[in-house]
């Protein structure tokens, strides 16, 4: 993988990151229902302004009904369920719950497009989901303010990202970046709007820094991170691009320390160093592969 790929991952990582902790703090001011329309709609104008270019314009047009597919179950449906998530569980527990996404990713994509991973790569796999349940062990307590439905919601939104990952790779593999991010959250936007009007929040009621936050998770955690998502998956497949959800975690937790002042234990950065060298694997960026390179390269000699 190439070097700017892996900056991309890095980055993009952080964006994520960081809307986990702007849906927590505006979820409650909005609802999930109307804070997701916002969302997706600022993104959706934001980035609709490129539809209008003629070659932007033909490619919608002729991948509209994979767009309209991809936009419910990769942005409307998951940001819907992580939204209500957020309701009972911090941030940081949202952000853990989101790292099944590759599990699922590479199960729907050894399946229904026969795209199986290596051994290397199902042993990085596996030292992540180690690293996560160290994060996760002391979190997802389902006593108390964590409601069982709310890690069940945060559950089922990586499944809908694993479907949405392997439908852009199978759909979509020849629509610029840019027309799929553009076009998905366009029709994300008309589905949320038939369910607006029955969930309408007290405007009144929502401060000028609730609206800054929700116009910060569309334009920067929606429209410029799903262009860099797009991209990745057009250019290393989907269950590398999904494996940025690893990352997610720690930038999490990161931005809960800087922002909000909440305490990084030994513990996370224990796991967080477990799961950069299983991602390191699942991305090949270390194992046999080098080997193998030479070993073919000895026997044609």
């Amino acid at each position: 993988m190439k070097t700017t790929d892996t900056l991309l991952l890095i980055v993009l990582a952080a964006i994520w990151g960081s809307s986990f902790m702007f849906m927590r703090a505006t979820v409650d001011a909005f609802g999930p229902i109307a804070l997701i329309t916002v969302r997706v709609g600022v993104a959706a104008l934001f980035l609709s302004l490129f539809l209008l270019q003629l070659k932007r314009r033909k490619e919608f047009l002729a991948h509209w009904q994979h767009l309209a597919w991809i936009g419910v179950i990769n942005s409307a449906l998951p940001f819907v369920l992580f939204s209500y998530a957020s309701i009972s569980l911090t941030g940081g527990n949202v952000s853990l719950l989101n790292t099944m996404t590759p599990v699922f990713t590479a199960i729907i994509a050894h399946y229904w497009l026969k795209d199986k991973m290596s051994s290397p790569q199902i042993m990085g796999l596996i030292i992540c989901i180690i690293g996560l349940i160290i994060l996760v062990w002391d979190k997802l307590d389902i006593t108390g303010s964590s409601s069982l439905l709310a890690i069940l919601a945060g559950i089922c939104a990586p499944l809908f990202y694993g479907f949405a990952s392997n439908s852009t790779k199978k759909y979509l593999s020849d629509v610029s970046p840019l027309t799929a991010t553009a076009g998905s959250l366009l029709f994300a936007t008309l589905f949320m709007l038939l369910f607006l009007p029955f969930f309408m929040p007290e405007i009144s009621h929502i401060s000028h820094r609730d609206w800054a936050y929700a116009i910060i998770l569309g334009l920067v955690c929606t429209a410029i991170a799903y262009l860099i998502f797009f991209k990745l998956i057009h250019d290393i497949g989907p269950s590398r691009a999904v494996s940025v959800t690893f990352l997610i975690p720690i930038f999490a937790f990161i931005w809960g320390y800087l922002v909000l002042d909440e305490v990084v234990t030994p513990k996370m950065w224990g796991a967080t160093v477990i799961i950069i060298i299983g991602m390191s694997y699942v991305l090949k960026l270390i194992g046999p592969k080098n080997h193998v390179i030479e070993t073919k390269t000895k026997k044609a000699r």
